[in-house]
């Protein structure tokens, strides 16, 4: 129904007992899910869970060589979701102003605050500086990172 929406998800690596199926799985969901943001942790104690009585943890050089595979791939993955957003018709809610450049930023809608990376909304000459809070129809024209590159539609 919104095949231009945005999806977030968060994994932990190193869950006791995740062997390496489980690894190739979870690669293999997020390569297909195409997902435009995806927050990578590596699995520790939380006091209280049930997942702290549990036995097989691993120590925590290879939680850190998980936590790291799946960094890659996923900071790989969100590029280039954001890459396939080129050319996409995108609100952006402007969030700040460079006085020097005229250059906004601020974020599309599917895009979290603070943690979704921004859209720079560039302005062409002459134009109209929006203030902050304020709404812009907009279309991408490249990326950076997964930040987007826009300008006014």
């Amino acid at each position: 129904r919104a095949p231009l929406a945005g999806i977030r998800s968060n994994v932990i690596v190193g869950f006791p007992g995740e062997t390496e199926e489980d690894l190739d799985e979870l690669e293999a969901f997020l390569t297909a899910a195409r997902l435009d943001v995806v927050g990578v942790f590596g699995y520790s104690d939380e006091d209280g869970t049930e997942a702290e009585t549990y036995d097989g943890k691993f120590e925590s050089h290879v939680i850190a060589e998980r936590l790291a595979r799946f960094t890659t791939l996923v900071e790989e993955l969100n590029t280039q979701r954001a890459e396939e957003r080129n050319g996409e018709r995108v609100e952006v809610l402007v969030e700040g102003i460079d006085e020097d450049t005229d250059e906004l930023t601020g974020r599309a809608a599917h895009q979290g605050p603070d943690v979704d990376g921004a859209t720079i909304l560039r302005l062409p000459p002459g134009a109209q500086v929006p203030a902050v809070g304020e709404i812009i129809a907009a279309v991408v024209l490249d990326t950076e990172g997964i930040d987007l590159i826009a300008e006014p539609a």
